[in-house]
């Protein structure tokens, strides 16, 4: 997370807005301010890093939600691949998102990679 203290309090709450809103129009109505003003600060160096620094905070809280509730989706899957009452479409959709899961792995990868050459580039 960034030092968030450069930032008004009315910013701060335009950032809080635009995590949970789907639209900048609808962010900044949440947050009392005009649409104006909500792509003035978009357009502002430390809100953007806040609102990046909180976008990565969320996402990072979700995917260890998941991650936790990994191992009984496939418990549920793997059931539903031996459960002789389930039906093939069944079997074979319960297939296609374990083999889906692929990317998920590769995601992983993906991840840890680009981590390893920011902390290079941040030593460097």
């Amino acid at each position: 997370m960034t030092d968030n203290d450069s930032l008004s309090v009315r910013q701060k709450r335009a950032v809080v807005a635009l995590l949970q809103s789907t639209s900048i129009k609808e962010a900044a109505s949440v947050a009392g301010i005009g649409e104006k003003t909500m792509y003035r600060y978009l357009n502002d160096d430390a809100f953007r890093a806040e609102l990046h620094a909180q976008q990565d905070a969320a996402l990072a809280a979700a995917a260890a939600a998941l991650a936790g509730m990994m191992g009984d989706a496939l418990a549920v899957l793997r059931d539903t691949l031996q459960d002789d009452d389930a039906s093939d479409s069944v079997k074979v959709r319960a297939a296609q998102i374990i083999v889906d899961e692929r990317r998920m792995i590769e995601l992983v990868a993906l991840a840890r990679d680009v981590r390893q050459l920011e902390e290079g580039h941040a030593d460097g």
